[in-house]
């Protein structure tokens, strides 16, 4: 009884843990480059420290991440349509449509669909960090930390919801050093 427990135990990890961490780290790539942004290396590593700490794990139960949650990037539907109509991310909702050759305009695109794509996540959480560290001006001027200490801080502030009970900076830089 006890080994067809651990095996259903493994089997519902697997399937929460489905997204492996390597097409995390490539849709974050594809999402800068869209925004033509693949230059800007401490947002590509706040935005994978975000996947880690919002919805990264291991199915195997070690102590490295491996995989993540589906909707990696924890997604909301108000952070999405702020995304979508922002006045000051319209050159960024127009990079995303042109260089991705998109059927339909950046504000146009559904939150089942932006949440069950992993680019589409990570182009939606960079959308949000640029509104959000630029309150008043262009969404091109933002400077993201250098450090995880202060992308930590930074996350605490802008991404997460003060309803995370494990949503510290420091679990975030402890996750983030795995």
């Amino acid at each position: 009884m006890k080994l067809l427990f651990e095996r259903w135990n493994n089997f519902l990890n697997e399937q929460k843990y489905s997204i492996p961490h390597s097409t995390v780290v490539s849709s974050v790539d594809r999402a800068l480059q869209l925004l033509g942004l693949s230059s800007n290396t401490n947002l590509k590593s706040f935005l994978i420290e975000i996947a880690v700490m919002e919805s990264g794990g291991n199915p195997k139960g070690v102590s490295k991440i491996t995989h993540h949650t589906g909707n990696p990037f924890q997604i909301t539907d108000g952070a999405l349509q702020v995304t979508q109509d922002t006045w000051k991310l319209k050159d960024m909702r127009d990079r995303i449509f042109k260089n991705a050759k998109m059927s339909n305009p950046w504000s146009k695109q559904s939150s089942s669909e932006v949440k069950g794509n992993v680019t589409m996540g990570a182009l939606t959480a960079a959308l949000w960090i640029l509104h959000k560290t630029n309150p008043s001006r262009d969404a091109l001027d933002s400077v993201i930390p250098e450090t995880t200490e202060e992308r930590a801080a930074l996350w605490k502030t802008i991404y997460n919801t003060q309803a995370d009970p494990h949503g510290t900076a420091e679990i975030y830089v402890r996750k983030n050093s795995l």
